[in-house]
């Protein structure tokens, strides 16, 4: 059997360009009657020339055959419920051998190949109207946080008619990070679509039921009551049922979160993130003649409105605050001002704060922590109670583990050895934090510690000159004043010399 390509060589050589069979044998190195037969194109035979009247006998492959279908079948119920736990084609083997039936790993492989060959998935092409659906999902990225590598969740969404697109960051998959992502993506596509499509996400879904029928936690089923829209979520380990966010946190990933996003929390991360979700608008996707701006623009009229008033979505609890003025929230400790000791107060939580409230009025708030047993507190909360108990200055947790500069505790050693009530001068000196910034106090304690002899109205007083300088007095007003609007003679400086006389 010669190649094609031999084959039409020597029919252009004879045929085409008139050459003899004798020179063609002679130039290709074949005999000539082979020359010949190449020359002829003898049609290809209808029938084989042999055709085998009985079927191969194989009675190893017909034993190990039942078997291999039923872990076959079975592996139609993993793929669902526990794919990363289905049967291969050499746990097969192994099993086969151990029932007696000495079938080669490479027979058992080839066979598992063919029939997952011819049980690829078909799928159908959707289209949507405006306003009439979005997607959502989380993903992860390695992010930049005050110089250290973390690892955090982002919650992407997608329009799905008009194809803009929205990202955030968020500490944690918990559920109120879910629901607030949702919310300011609402709010950044300026309404509500009929219809979210999400994965089986433990935020949302208590337990998968049938079909696509599920039990959700009420927080959802309030929070999707409260922006009117309908919840439909996807089979389970069915990635394709919401292909286009799927492909979004891949994109989002490769094109927003590299290189490294870097910030000193994730607030400044998001900002970024969101500019580039406007940015993005401009691009016009594969398939649509407009830009994602101008569909965005006219699939607004389509979206539903935002609620006029928008719901808790974060944990809220009442709790006790203890008598070191400390309340607990998952595991952590929180401060409040010590004046609330032994008082209940109201705590909410999104993903990334913790507030408290007396009433109506926050008295504490303070950044989410997601460890363990840690404690979170604000050294503004004890001053009160400083001032009466100042011995325990120099060891407050409060003072300690505060973000204050180094100057503030050399000027506490300075006062201690000058002064007798030093460390309660010193918390006089942190009560002006309170009503100035830290580094307009640093600015004035330095000024202070230079001129020597100072103290806590030391500070105080240049504070208050700064910030006269900053509002000139208005002149006089002529009306009110005539009498200071002439000249006034000039004074007599003899007059002074009478205070030199002795009497």
């Amino acid at each position: 059997m010669y190649p094609v390509a031999l084959r039409d060589d020597i029919r252009t050589w004879v045929l085409i360009q008139g050459k003899s069979q004798r020179a063609a044998a002679r130039h290709f190195g074949l005999s000539r009657n082979t020359v010949a037969k190449l020359v002829e194109e003898e049609p290809a035979p209808k029938e084989r020339r042999y055709q085998r009247q009985a079927e191969h006998k194989t009675p190893i492959r017909d034993a190990a055959l039942p078997h291999i279908e039923k872990w076959l079948k079975e592996n139609e119920w993993l793929e669902r419920w526990a794919p990363k736990q289905c049967w291969t084609a050499h746990r097969m083997w192994v099993e086969l051998r151990k029932l007696g039936i000495p079938m080669g790993e490479s027979t058992v492989r080839l066979y598992v190949r063919e029939k997952q060959q011819t049980t690829k998935p078909a799928f159908v092409p959707l289209d949507f109207a405006p306003g009439e659906r979005a997607e959502f999902d989380f993903g992860e990225a390695t992010i930049r946080l005050k110089g250290q590598l973390v690892k955090v969740p982002f919650l992407a969404g997608r329009l799905r008619f008009c194809g803009a697109m929205f990202v955030e960051c968020f500490p944690t998959q918990r559920q109120e990070a879910f629901l607030l992502g949702q919310q300011h993506a609402f709010e950044f596509w300026g309404g509500v679509p009929r219809m979210v499509v999400y994965d089986n996400l433990k935020a949302a879904v208590l337990q998968v039921l049938q079909g696509h029928s599920r039990r959700e936690h009420d927080l959802f089923v309030h929070f999707h009551s409260v922006y009117r829209f309908e919840a439909l979520f996807a089979n389970v380990h069915a990635g394709w049922e919401k292909g286009s966010v799927e492909n979004l946190v891949g994109y989002a990933r490769r094109n927003y979160l590299v290189p490294l996003p870097e910030g000193a929390n994730l607030e400044v991360i998001n900002a970024e993130l969101r500019q580039n979700c406007i940015s993005d608008q401009q691009r016009t996707m594969a398939g649509r003649d407009s830009p994602i701006a101008s569909r965005l623009t006219f699939e607004r009229s389509y979206l539903g409105p935002l609620p006029t008033h928008v719901p808790d979505l974060g944990p809220l609890a009442e709790v006790l605050v203890h008598s070191t003025g400390r309340v607990r929230f998952q595991t952590n400790d929180y401060s409040v001002p010590i004046e609330y000791a032994y008082q209940r107060l109201t705590l909410k939580a999104d993903p990334f704060r913790v507030r408290l409230f007396a009433g109506s009025t926050q008295v504490a708030d303070h950044p989410r922590c997601y460890e363990k047993r840690q404690v979170i507190e604000d050294w503004r909360h004890y001053l009160s109670l400083l001032l009466k108990k100042s011995f325990a200055v120099p060891w407050a947790s409060a003072l300690r583990h505060a973000d204050l500069p180094a100057s503030f505790e050399a000027a506490r050693l300075d006062l201690v050895a000058h002064r007798c009530d030093g460390n309660r001068e010193f918390v006089r000196l942190l009560e002006l934090c309170v009503t100035h910034s830290v580094e307009a106090v640093e600015t004035a304690l330095g000024q202070a510690r230079g001129q020597g002899g100072w103290s806590a109205d030391t500070v105080r007083q240049l504070l208050h000159f700064v910030s006269c300088q900053d509002a000139p007095a208005p002149p006089l007003d002529p009306s009110a004043y005539p009498a200071y609007q002439g000249a006034a003679p000039p004074p007599d400086l003899s007059v002074y010399n009478r205070l030199l006389e002795v009497r």
